[in-house]
């Protein structure tokens, strides 16, 4: 799918909103087994996005965070961390609607082509029931740790040069 209809832009303060929202939707199918009610569901979701968003800034705070737009709407975001040797690729979200068209893999192709062009690896966390689990494994990461709930990922880092065909996503 190409990704010419897609851009990056800095995230932003006035993101909040769009982002807790995104945040809730990769939660969504896991909140509907809880058997919770929608309150308590809304609270626990709301704790656990600043404790994750905390936990980024604490750790990553040299990150590019991203918001993916398309059409000037926002649909997902895309967070890096860019060390001497590797990229962590820390999250990557994208709304229900968007999930399954090709996309994800698009972002994906041009981060481990910008990291091959610098010799970087590409590591990343993921969970183990996740479906993105596979398409991480088709790109060619191999598990480097079973960490319990998370599974370390990591693709070994080789200079290329990004094909000819591959149509960037612009940034802003």
């Amino acid at each position: 799918m190409p990704t010419s209809d897609c851009r990056l832009r800095p995230q932003e303060p006035s993101d909040q909103f769009f982002l807790q929202y995104l945040y809730a939707s990769t939660r969504a199918a896991e909140m509907s087994a809880s058997g919770w009610d929608v309150k308590t569901i809304n609270a626990f979701v709301q704790q656990q996005f600043e404790l994750q968003s905390h936990h980024y800034q604490q750790h990553f705070p040299d990150a590019e965070l991203w918001l993916i737009e398309r059409d000037g709407h926002p649909i997902g975001r895309l967070y890096l961390y860019w060390g001497e040797t590797s990229v962590q690729l820390i999250d990557i979200s994208l709304l229900p609607e968007v999930r399954g068209t090709g996309l994800g893999s698009a972002l994906l192709a041009e981060v481990i082509a910008r990291a091959g062009a610098r010799g970087c690896a590409v590591e990343l966390h993921v969970e183990s029931h996740n479906p993105a689990l596979r398409l991480y494994q088709r790109l060619g990461f191999d598990i480097v740790e079973d960490k319990g709930i998370y599974l370390e990922m990591r693709r070994p880092g080789h200079r290329v040069q990004a094909p000819e065909h591959a149509q960037p996503i612009h940034r802003q």
